[in-house]
């Protein structure tokens, strides 16, 4: 809101949540979409996709810096993944993120993502934070280095399933 509307929010989350009728069983998103002087809020059943493989796709000038309600660009590139469950987004020749998450790749017993993310993610965030994960410039090249790749956001956690990096395609 800062950004955008020069002014902080008027209302915190708790606030706006004390509102709505939250649902007590189940897995669900969360999704609150505001504008200046109105906020929208919605629970979304969530289930994981299941990604077995991911594709690499090129965009310079993808810009995802907050979570935006228009996602048209990521639903274009996703749209490239061919038999791929996903993809994973270039970006200037560096790994930035997949279409709905933040990648980190394992080297030996070190977790690494990349310093280009598009969305820095409160789970990426966290688990930086945390010293679970770290970050280094990643560029496409650099792929086979690693052993492993898994997508996080706060929603999957740190959990997920870890693919082989012969699992990623270009």
């Amino acid at each position: 809101m800062l950004h955008y509307f020069g002014m902080g929010p008027q209302l915190t989350l708790s606030q706006i949540l004390k509102r709505e009728l939250i649902p007590f069983t189940g897995l669900y998103k969360c999704r609150v979409v505001y504008n200046e002087d109105s906020q929208f809020v919605e629970f979304i059943p969530y289930t994981a996709n299941q990604i077995f493989s991911l594709k690499v796709v090129q965009d310079d000038s993808i810009d995802y810096s907050f979570k935006f309600e228009n996602r048209k660009r990521l639903k274009e590139l996703f749209e490239l993944r061919g038999s791929c469950d996903d993809i994973i987004i270039v970006k200037n020749g560096c790994i930035t993120d997949a279409s709905y998450a933040n990648v980190v790749f394992k080297r030996k017993n070190e977790w690494i993502t990349p310093k280009t993310y598009l969305l820095n993610g409160t789970m990426r965030q966290q688990l930086i934070t945390d010293n679970m994960i770290v970050e280094e410039e990643i560029r496409e090249k650099d792929i086979p280095k690693f052993e492993n790749v898994k997508l996080i956001n706060s929603m999957l956690g740190f959990d997920g399933v870890e693919l082989p990096i012969t699992n990623i395609f270009s």
